[in-house]
């Protein structure tokens, strides 16, 4: 007797949704274009598995990038088949592998009471290490060894215990004091999460066996996301056969940067065997002159398997291009129209700006902010990332783990205790040196906490009580209460309104311990793990607002109305020293820009902006001609209608008759002696990619944008090609 109704697949999907969720067995490569409904694939695969192949729940494995993106497909999927959906394993890489690690310290080598480290303590540890080893972190800055050693976690060498590169000053010797600090302070990074399962099944085939029993079937999101090492993870769980079925867009790939391999779903049917591919090509979210011009862009890259998106309803859609003098003006004139189109009836939150770089955002928020228009930088800090809201978890860690430095740290100070930080350096030192914790150091009769016995005593006091406490949010309560935080808050100056707000996240907080205890219990491990787990990508929503972000951030969302701003050579493409490869991404990041829109589209560019601190002058960005396609797109200088107004008028008229304006003339690729994307040395400023030349002969000049030093513009005589 089956245990729910059958699902009626093909009713509820289109023909080719219907055949991935209905291909449940070998290899599956899902090809889930911008648009196409991929999580409803995913959830309706889980749940025809569950209901028509009577799979169990318990053997199905979904593996998602972010939080956010495990809690939709959770909550599509109880509404689906309801209990039924129970036991499923879904989370994202980190939280899968940190339940692996829990079962299984003994063959990961750690500790059985180890914690996670977040990202801005991990900076710190990083801080601390190369103040001891005397490094100036003006010149190497704690940043960028944190980020070496983060690349190297997700690699193949590291899996296997080889030794890190030297590729700057004193790398090795910073690493390997990070490695020493992590086991002494028994914590894991969030590297070490996945590394550390791909090792255990390295070593211990039994252990492999056993989870390769347990996950059956698997399932991927956003597959094209993912680096070599979570990639090594699905490959030793499911085999070169298994029923591992992956759903992604290499037209998407845009997170190089950090370690996404896009070759991981370009080559997917060279690693495995008997691949079945199914491509998803109906667009539920854009019109059709919106997706003309998507695909006219995408064309345009050689490294990809190739689909073409298609409008699956017919949805009326607009794009427009229009060029402004300079930053200022295109702030302007987003502004007006976001105010122009909310009277005609479009939400603030139907309505997007996206940017290449952070910097950018500056002159809309100026623009906006004068408008009165409410708005949101989406990628601000988050929520767990809140000075309040770590204020209280360093406590919550510090009575879980009494040997986290960093919690220590912020606890002791927060507030005051009259315990400044060489004597806290004598703490941890003591308590290394005597392999005991900071907190039994503390209960010692040391004689330099002698002159802060009582503040240290009552701190001592409130650790234990902490301990005690059965609930979490007793525990957070009880710190409040005794700490006196609000009045802590007040002590510092701070405005009553933002008082309040701090105060209101620290009630979140509360809220959020609660909804944990009734879901998963009361248990601060594990309370304290999915905190650190939080992605940082995982954006609380802000109703009523325009939401501002860079097309990183954009990725997954979706708007009526979109500004895809900056289309200038240098800026967007971005200039990098890595060449084709590079344009290559850039261009599937402009994709994404493009397909967030769902009804209209205007994308900007300015002839000069401030960058620097210097007024740039740059070509129009190559993508804008790649965009074009057909009467879907206009092009248009400054305002067509006459609303957008400037001393001289017309701003079409501006551009053409101020003085300001200085008419430059931009060498093609036949005039110049360097052409775009070539590579050039100099003996100052070393390699560096040119994106564009102007002038000619003796006084032509190049601007090269170089990997250590930046944008230069540099007379052509002093460069070589590389």
């Amino acid at each position: 007797m089956r245990r729910h109704n059958i699902l009626n697949i093909d009713e509820a999907l289109n023909e080719r949704q219907a055949e991935a969720v209905k291909t449940t067995e070998g290899p599956v490569l899902v090809l889930a274009g911008a648009g196409t409904g991929k999580t409803r694939v995913i959830t309706y695969r889980i749940a025809h598995l569950i209901v028509n192949k009577e799979v169990s729940a318990g053997n199905i494995l979904a593996v998602t990038f972010t939080n956010k993106a495990a809690g939709e497909m959770k909550s599509r999927l109880h509404e689906l088949i309801g209990g039924l959906a129970n036991g499923v394993w879904m989370g994202t890489f980190h939280s899968i592998c940190l339940g692996i690690l829990r079962n299984e310290t003994e063959y990961a080598g750690l500790p059985k009471s180890f914690s996670i480290v977040d990202q801005e303590d991990r900076l710190a540890i990083i801080r601390q290490i190369i103040k001891s080893l005397n490094i100036d972190p003006k010149q190497f800055s704690p940043k960028s060894y944190l980020h070496a050693i983060s690349s190297y976690k997700n690699t193949e060498n590291y899996v296997k215990n080889e030794p890190i590169e030297e590729t700057f000053h004193l790398l090795k010797t910073v690493y390997e004091t990070y490695k020493r600090e992590l086991e002494l302070q028994r914590l894991v990074d969030f590297d070490d999460m996945i590394a550390l399962c791909v090792r255990i099944f390295a070593n211990y085939p039994d252990i492999l066996k056993k989870y390769q029993d347990i996950y059956k079937y698997i399932l991927v999101d956003e597959y094209q996301d993912t680096n070599a090492v979570q990639f090594r993870l699905l490959y030793m769980l499911a085999g070169i056969s298994g029923n591992l079925c992956v759903v992604g867009d290499d037209d998407q790939s845009i997170y190089g940067w950090r370690g996404a391999e896009v070759r991981n779903i370009l080559e997917f049917d060279k690693v495995f065997e008997n691949v079945k591919e199914i491509k998803l090509e109906g667009n539920y979210r854009s019109g059709k002159s919106i997706l003309s011009i998507a695909n006219r862009l995408i064309e345009n890259n050689t490294y990809r398997r190739g689909k073409t998106l298609e409008a699956s309803a017919d949805k009326q859609s607009e794009v427009k291009k229009y060029e402004f003098y300079n930053d200022l003006e295109e702030a302007s004139f987003t502004a007006k129209t976001i105010l122009d189109k909310h009277d005609d009836g479009i939400s603030y939150d139907d309505m997007a700006i996206l940017y290449r770089t952070n910097a950018q955002s500056l002159n809309f928020e100026k623009a906006l902010k004068k408008a009165n228009i409410p708005y949101k930088v989406i990628g601000n800090i988050g929520f767990y990332q809140r000075r309040e809201v770590k204020d209280i978890l360093a406590y919550l860690k510090f009575s879980d783990n009494p040997k986290d430095e960093q919690a220590f740290f912020r606890s002791i100070s927060v507030p005051k205790r009259g315990i400044g930080n060489s004597t806290n350096d004598k703490i941890i030192s003591y308590a290394e040196e005597n392999d005991i914790t900071i907190l039994e150091t503390l209960e010692t009769d040391l004689k330099f906490l002698s002159k802060s016995r009582a503040a240290v005593d009552r701190y001592i006091q409130l650790i234990h009580d902490i301990i005690k406490c059965e609930s979490i949010r007793d525990k957070i309560e009880l710190i409040l209460n005794t700490i006196k935080y609000k009045e802590y808050l007040q002590s510092l100056g701070e405005e009553p309104d933002i008082i309040d707000r701090k105060m209101e996240n620290i009630d979140e907080l509360i809220s959020d311990a609660v909804r944990f205890e009734e879901q998963n219990g009361s248990s601060l491990s594990d309370f304290l793990a999915s905190a650190a787990l939080v992605s940082s990508n995982d954006e609380e929503d802000i109703e009523g607002s325009v939401k501002l972000m860079t097309m990183h951030a954009a990725k997954g969302l979706e708007f009526k109305l979109v500004f895809l701003t900056g289309l200038e050579e240098g800026l967007f493409p971005l200039g990098n020293e890595d060449g084709e490869a590079n344009i290559e991404e850039e261009r599937r990041l402009c994709y994404v820009g493009v397909t967030r829109a769902m009804e209209t589209l205007y994308i900007t560019r300015a002839r000069s902006r401030i960058r620097g601190g210097r007024h740039n002058q740059s070509p129009e960005s190559r993508f804008l001609s790649e965009l074009q396609f057909g009467r879907s797109f206009k092009f248009n200088k400054g305002s067509t209608n006459n609303t957008f107004k400037n001393r001289s008028g017309n701003y079409a008229d501006y551009i053409k008759n101020s003085s300001n304006y200085e008419k430059k003339e931009y060498n093609d690729d036949n005039t110049a002696s360097f052409k775009a994307s070539s590579k050039v040395y100099h003996s100052v400023f070393g390699e560096g990619t040119v994106l564009f030349s102007e002038g000619s002969g003796e006084n032509e000049k190049v601007t090269v944008h170089f990997k250590k030093e930046g944008v230069k513009k540099i007379i052509a005589n002093f460069l070589e090609k590389a």
